[in-house]
């Protein structure tokens, strides 16, 4: 993504940290496990986005449908397609305004029907796309393991930051934006030669389960988790990635396998 502020602004790396958390959203998107990410890859757009009965065209959404909340249904199918968010139109970004706190805000609680974010959701997630820049002509790269890595990280170290600070709602969310990026990495470790990574995902998620429900969060523990993380699940998941379905040879092959099974699923659809 085009934004050095996010390498340099704590708020905006929290914010990104909430932007691919789908628990942000809550109701149907947190169920569809659906986050801002899921629409605006990297803050941009995605042109391949498509959910049946929100999309017509891929990369197009009916953001007035009843599907995610009835605040705002207008009880008509009418798909636009997803802005980019390197180009502001709508809604002003001048920090002086509140304009895109107030918009960030109607999003998730009418739009979604997310709960109350906290003022410190909102100014993080404001930071956030404020720093979304221009890349020029967005190229398509697959889904990497290092990018899922570097999400889980930054998620934890968010966590840290909101629990230190005392909001242990959004720290909450954060911790499961890392435990969703963890199921994520798990789907790509498929098969019964990565069956010992899968355990070690499993754990790891577990291990991170108590800060999402805890009132008050103990920043040291996810320190330690953070540095056991590091330690040892990374460099056996770095080791296991060319058997993965992160490989494009064995994607390849997984679809040719498949190809029977999906064209079925699709027919049942």
């Amino acid at each position: 993504m085009c934004s050095r502020a996010v390498e340099t602004d704590p708020q905006a790396q929290i914010g990104q940290a909430l932007f691919n958390a789908p628990m942000l959203l809550g109701g149907q998107a947190a169920r569809a496990d659906m986050s801002c990410a899921s629409c605006h890859s990297n803050g941009r757009r995605n042109p391949h986005f498509h959910l049946a009965g929100v999309s017509a065209a891929p990369g197009t959404a009916d953001v007035s449908s009843s599907f995610f909340s009835p605040a705002r249904a207008n009880g008509t199918f009418d798909p636009k397609p997803i802005p980019d968010l390197a180009f502001p139109v709508r809604i002003s970004r001048d920090r002086a305004s509140g304009d895109l706190e107030r918009f960030l805000r109607g999003l998730i609680v009418e739009e979604f029907s997310g709960r109350e974010p906290s003022p410190t959701a909102i100014a993080a997630l404001a930071a956030f796309v404020r720093s979304i820049g221009d890349c020029g002509a967005v190229t398509e790269q697959p889904r990497r393991l290092a990018d899922q890595i570097a999400l889980i990280r930054l998620s934890v170290m968010a966590a840290d930051r909101l629990a230190k600070g005392g909001d242990s709602e959004t720290e909450a969310l954060a911790v499961a934006g890392a435990r969703n990026q963890l199921g994520l990495i798990n789907e790509r470790y498929a098969g019964p030669d990565l069956r010992h990574e899968r355990k070690q995902l499993l754990a790891a998620s577990r291990a991170l389960q108590p800060a999402a429900q805890s009132s008050a969060p103990d920043p040291a523990a996810l320190r330690r988790w953070l540095i056991g993380f590091d330690r040892d699940l990374r460099p056996a998941l770095e080791a296991a990635e060319p058997r993965s379905l992160y490989s494009e040879p064995r994607v390849s092959r997984w679809l040719a396998e498949h190809a029977g099974d999906l064209t079925l699923r699709e027919e049942g659809n």
